[in-house]
């Protein structure tokens, strides 16, 4: 995919807000003032005027807002640099001097993003350019010029090796369309036909996936626009809808929340932001229309905001370590990248559902108000600034309280936790995603970006910002364990284990079994994350590298002067740069912050030597990102760098060491002599710790096999954390970090019970004098499963034995009458598949669950489904019992994953009982799954 930095900026400029359209709106259009209705003949005229001015923010600007007004003159002069230097002369052989060529892809799109920002300077209101006839003149004819001898329906793209795909198709006439919208009333029929010719010749219909697909949708919708056809605006609606779908592997959004673009690389922050923007715009131009998007699916668009975007957003910073390559841009920095995504949930809060608008309302209040490092307006497009101010100034609306929340995302080898003034994201890679992207010359020096680096937020809104990465040292990101001064090439591991597992949404635990490609250096690291500390540790270190091998604790942007204080073990170090020392037998660290409350403390359990390093260094954007654009202006920042060293060619190294944000050095010196953490076991098969104060034990199991740490045992490879809370509930939760496991994880606890829940796939199968459960972890795709007991030893409500549960995948007890399919694409099931009916031969397809009762006696029925939207709402149940027949209608379109209790009944031991799903009458899917039978006391 190509997709340049010049053009980003333009997509961003087009990616005005729906609700700016709704505030403003006289009619179904909003926005259309009383003329432009006049103008609009039919429903195609008042779209294209509604596209116009979501381009453009609408003819009711308030110009004498400073914010607008600085915004109008920043579009002004780029247009008006532009149109100074375009060559006009009748016998030209290009408009600009730089970009000439013909055949070229990024000189004819780069053109094309001239001409529109100077369409776009023309019918803006407040503009010095607004409706300049000269500029009119000159626009439509470099279009026709441009329909002449550039891009046109007979056009070789093959012939040139500077010709890419995604200019032709993309590109090129997404800049093309919106400047005839906006020079609409200046051109001729016969120009629109003819612009819109080439247009169809490189993009007639939707496809690709992702982005790409989301674009091309775009072309095709604004085309059939201009053009009046209705077909194309349906195929561009239509074409949303596999983007809407979630994915199970490769490209696109995940259930866990994550986004994958180029098959193994989390771009949330990159090309998911653009898909984010592309889709909100394409939903947004046809809300209100014929051809208003109606897919059901449109739903999970929602979704990604609360579950892809806010988790990964800091006050306004989208954090890096789901930017990929653009981390490497000078243009887009993590704040940058944040107001992208915030630009499109601004689109979103004017079309999506009342309760979901207002949520995402609030996560804009609390962004904008809280970025005190770079102001949303200071570079957003004119209509995002005039919505922006609207929820701002709104007295009604609330800026959402900071996230409180630990969150993996097992898909993309991710994992953020959000705490009160601060959060954290740590980055690893596997056998499933890639170490680091290095591509078209990007983001070179990114080598350690993902081998478990740790990024440390906090009220230091600058420190990813301000020109980090070009500076820092990339053989030393904080929380990896690197060759030192080594490089490593892009990679996936030849490991699986990496991934976690959570306690209550708000404390987790993360682990990585690292080993690079290009070197023999491999470690087992692990990370929990408590309430006010993150314990990191690393076991197995081994290398035959014959390098030093280092850990690295910190690598911090410091203030100005460079003079932020460090003290260790209660004494304050040296201060000046170019200072640095191994400083013996330290117990614990302290770092102040550039701003009140970014200090951070360090406590090693086991005394350390400890390097340190304070040093200014000097780089530039360009040693990263070597494109023509990229400046190479020097740069200098200064930093602390803190580390372990493990010698060359360890044999089984391992560190211990605990953040501690936003402590003084007072508190960390109390901590460290009265930790509330302790770590049960640090070796290559298990780590552990405890933390005392939360009664939290996270456990990362990396050997098959039965080990036990404290009250927990396993049998296999797994994430696992307890928490024996002081009301007395034991709370446990389960995850296959590998992803390979295809049958269950065996678990006890040196705990007894009286009572519990649990999650689908948990099968307790013993509450005292331990507890015993299996986890179902098949196709799990590294989800937590989570159960939570009532201690006790006396006679629990549900032994062993009274609990019956009937699996379609059963050998036994399952009665199949007619076709059914097998299915395992959702997750919300019980066990590894599930059936359905296909949604045919209504009538002549049933399934019998005949469980084997233990006693005669009273039992409470449940069932579990995969819900889906295509699901019938009224699915016949036959339940036969003792007292006869009862007969029922489930609804599988909602409660899917869940136990669902469809009756009590009396049922006589043994198998004379049964419950049976028919689709009789049905209109939509009949899924069938799992049928429980719970012995009431």
């Amino acid at each position: 995919m190509k997709k340049g930095g010049l053009w980003m900026r333009r997509m961003l400029m087009k990616s005005c807000m729906i609700m700016l359209i709704l505030l403003l709106s006289v009619g179904s259009f909003g926005g259309i003032t009383g003329m432009e209705r006049a103008r609009a003949a039919d429903e195609f005229d008042g779209m294209r005027e509604h596209r116009k001015v979501m381009l453009t923010g609408g003819a009711s600007l308030n110009t004498a807002d400073t914010d607008i007004a600085a915004a109008i003159t920043r579009l002004t002069t780029e247009a008006n640099g532009y149109w100074q230097t375009m060559n006009t002369s009748p016998s030209r052989t290009y408009l600009w001097s730089d970009n000439p060529g013909i055949g070229n892809s990024i000189h004819i799109r780069v053109t094309y993003e001239r001409l529109y920002t100077m369409a776009l300077a023309y019918a803006t209101t407040g503009s010095a350019l607004y409706q300049d006839s000269q500029l009119e003149t000159d626009i439509v004819a470099a279009l026709d010029y441009m329909y002449a001898t550039r891009y046109h329906e007979a056009v070789t793209t093959t012939a040139s090796g500077t010709s890419n795909w995604w200019d032709w198709q993309i590109g090129i006439p997404m800049q093309l369309n919106d400047t005839a919208v906006l020079m609409y009333d200046s051109l001729s029929p016969a120009q629109i036909t003819n612009y819109m010719k080439a247009v169809e010749r490189f993009s007639p219909t939707v496809t690709l996936t992702g982005a790409n697909r989301s674009w091309k949708a775009i072309v095709v919708g604004v085309r059939g626009i201009l053009v009046k056809d209705g077909a194309k605006i349906a195929a561009a609606r239509d074409g949303l809808s596999s983007i809407f779908n979630y994915t199970v592997s490769g490209d696109g959004f995940y259930r866990d929340g994550s986004f994958i673009q180029h098959g193994n690389i989390p771009y949330t922050g990159g090309y998911g932001l653009s898909l984010l923007l592309a889709v909100s715009d394409l939903m947004g131009m046809l809300h209100g229309s014929t051809w208003q998007v109606t897919d059901p699916n449109q739903s999970n668009v929602w979704d990604w905001v609360y579950n892809t975007y806010q988790p990964l957003m800091y006050k306004g910073a989208m954090m890096d370590m789901v930017r990929g390559r653009e981390i490497s841009r000078n243009y887009s920095q993590d704040h940058d990248a944040g107001h992208t995504a915030m630009q499109g949930i601004l689109l979103l809060s004017g079309i999506a559902p009342p309760a979901q608008a207002a949520d995402f309302k609030q996560m804009l209040k609390g962004w904008i108000m809280s970025d005190t490092f770079k102001s949303f307006y200071s570079s957003a497009p004119i209509p995002s600034i005039v919505l922006a101010k609207s929820i701002n100034a709104d007295p009604l609306i609330e800026p959402a309280e900071e996230l409180k929340v630990y969150k993996q995302f097992s898909a993309m080898d991710r994992a953020v936790q959000h705490r009160p003034d601060y959060s954290i994201g740590l980055a690893m890679y596997s056998k499933r995603i890639s170490s680091f992207e290095a591509i078209n010359s990007e983001n070179a020096k990114a080598w350690y970006t993902s081998a478990g680096m740790t990024s440390l937020y906090n009220s230091d809104l600058g420190q990813y910002s301000n020109d980090f990465w070009p500076t820092v040292d990339n053989y030393r990101l904080p929380g990896t364990t690197v060759l030192s001064q080594t490089p490593s090439s892009s990679h996936t591991s030849a490991n699986t284990w990496t991934g976690g597992s959570d306690i209550q949404n708000l404390y987790g635990s993360s682990g990585m079994d690292l080993q690079y490609a290009d070197h023999t250096l491999g470690a087992r690291k692990s990370w929990f994350m408590f309430d006010d500390e993150i314990v990191s540790l690393g076991a197995g270190i081994t290398s035959t590298d014959n390098i030093a091998v280092e850990t690295i604790v910190e690598n911090r942007k410091l203030n100005t002067a460079g003079s932020n204080t460090l003290t260790v073990n209660g004494e304050v170090q040296p201060s000046a740069l170019g200072w640095s020392e191994t400083l013996d037998q330290v117990d614990w660290a302290h770092l102040s912050g550039s701003t009140a409350g970014a200090d951070t403390g360090y406590y090693f359990p086991q005394n350390v030597s400890l390097a340190a390093k304070r040093e200014a260094r000097t780089g530039n954007w360009k040693q990263i990102n070597p494109r023509p654009v990229t400046p190479s202006t020097p740069i200098t920042r200064n930093y602390m760098t803190l580390w372990l060293n493990h010698g060359a060619n360890p044999g089984g190294g391992e560190y211990q060491y605990v953040l501690l944000p936003g402590k003084t050095a007072a508190q960390v010196a109390a901590y460290a002599a009265a930790p509330d953490i302790e770590v049960l076991s640090n070796s290559s098969s298990v780590q552990a710790v405890k933390e005392t104060k939360l009664g939290i034990i996270g456990a990362n199991f990396w050997e098959d096999g039965a080990s036990s740490v404290d009250l927990i045992t396993v049998n296999k490879k797994a994430s696992v954390m307890t928490r024996e809370a002081e009301e007395g509930t034991l709370e446990l939760s389960v995850s296959d970090p590998t992803q390979l496991n295809t049958g269950v994880i065996e678990v006890e606890l040196e705990r007894s019970a009286n009572g519990y829940t649990a999650d689908p796939g948990i099968t307790v199968t013993q509450l005292s004098p331990t507890i015993k459960l299996t986890v179902n972890v098949n196709a799990a795709k590294g989800k937590t499963f989570k159960a939570s007991f009532v201690p006790g030893s006396g006679t629990p409500p549900t032994l062993p034995g009274e609990e019956v549960i009937v699996d379609n995948n059963d050998t036994t007890g399952v009665l199949k009458t007619g076709s059914w399919k097998t299915s395992a694409v959702q997750t919300d099931r019980y066990g590894i598949n599930y059936v359905h009916d296909d949604n045919s031969g209504k009538g002549s397809k049933s399934i019998a669950y005949t469980p084997e009762l233990p006693v005669t006696a009273t039992y409470s029925v449940y069932m579990m489904w995969p819900e889906h939207f295509n699901r019938s709402t009224a699915i016949p149940i036959e339940v036969i019992h003792a007292g006869g027949t009862a007969t029922l209608t489930i609804d599988q379109t909602s409660n899917g994953g869940v136990w669902n209790l469809i009756g009590t009944y009396t049922f006589n031991a043994g198998t004379s009982g049964s419950v049976t799903i028919r689709n009789s009458g049905t209109s939509g899917y009949v899924a069938a799954d799992a049928v429980k039978f719970v012995r009431n006391p």
